[in-house]
């Protein structure tokens, strides 16, 4: 069976990665195992202070993300959102992706709720703790982890990666962004980076990116040119199924886009196929009954 190395540049913080996540279910179900997933973290803000350096302030923050409602994903609806550095939510998600990558999805998913979703300061130890909870992971080994020096270098390598774009990528420049003036790790030439999300993919030593927030026919392409020998797992008819699929609990407008539905049209279905719904923000996460 053809396999493809995925390589997932992305950020907890991130509205653009958020809002892409039905792209990446829609990924995992339609190739599934074929797919040889890495997701590493691109640190977009050392601390709070970098984040108001940038003129994000509270009220900013807050506004930028209303923006983001027309993309379906379950959003805060606040006056407020306090400036946050992700760097010690990155250096989190290494350690619990050495530690176990499915307990690591899970991390991300609740680092991405607390912060997006609810508003909360992801760089706060009570809120990492709780995201921490949330995942199921073992607290006392992911301490170890994250105290272990090869942690620490696994997480410096992906913020380096982030910022040595490949040539693919170079080519799309408008789908990149700056390295931050207070970055002084390995970075390319070119003095830019990935946005969230971005995917390099790799086959038989062929690869090809996809930089940046982009729709799902893009990402699609890709994967045809690049290997169009895949085989296309047909998309679910059930919202149940979807569920009972996923590892984690699905917003409304991850479940649409698996089933090829508006978001409105998935919430109906859901609720006749008696899914549980958790209100959260501005929508909704499911689990099946």
């Amino acid at each position: 069976m053809t396999t493809v190395d995925v390589v997932e540049f992305t950020d907890p913080a991130c509205p653009f990665a958020y809002s892409a996540e039905p792209v990446r279910w829609q990924l995992a179900w339609r190739f599934g195992e074929a797919l040889d997933w890495t997701t590493r973290v691109v640190g977009l803000a050392r601390d709070a202070a970098a984040q108001e350096a940038k003129g994000f302030d509270a009220q900013r923050n807050a506004a930028i993300l209303r923006h983001f409602d027309s993309y379906g994903m379950p959003l805060a609806d606040a006056e407020r959102r306090d400036p946050a550095g992700t760097w010690d939510a990155c250096r989190l998600y290494v350690a619990a992706r050495g530690l176990d990558p499915d307990g690591a999805l899970r991390l991300m998913r609740a680092l991405r709720i607390a912060g997006l979703a609810e508003a909360r300061s992801i760089d706060h130890p009570d809120v990492l703790s709780d995201a921490v909870r949330t995942a199921g992971l073992p607290t006392d080994e992911l301490d170890a982890r994250l105290a272990d020096d090869a942690t620490e270098q696994a997480f410096l390598d992906d913020l380096a990666a982030a910022r040595t774009p490949g040539r693919v990528a170079l080519a799309l420049d408008h789908k990149l962004a700056d390295v931050e003036p207070d970055w002084d790790g390995p970075q390319g030439d070119s003095g830019r980076r990935y946005t969230c999300p971005s995917y390099r993919f790799t086959v038989d030593g062929r690869t090809a990116e996809v930089p940046g927030f982009q729709p799902w026919n893009a990402v699609e392409a890709v994967l045809a040119n690049l290997a169009p020998q895949l085989e296309r797992r047909p998309w679910p008819t059930d919202p149940i199924e979807a569920l009972r699929w996923a590892p984690v609990p699905l917003a409304t407008q991850e479940v649409a886009a698996l089933l090829g539905e508006d978001r409105d049209a998935a919430r109906e279905r859901l609720q006749q196929g008696g899914a549980t719904e958790h209100q959260v923000g501005t929508d909704a996460f499911w689990t099946a009954a």
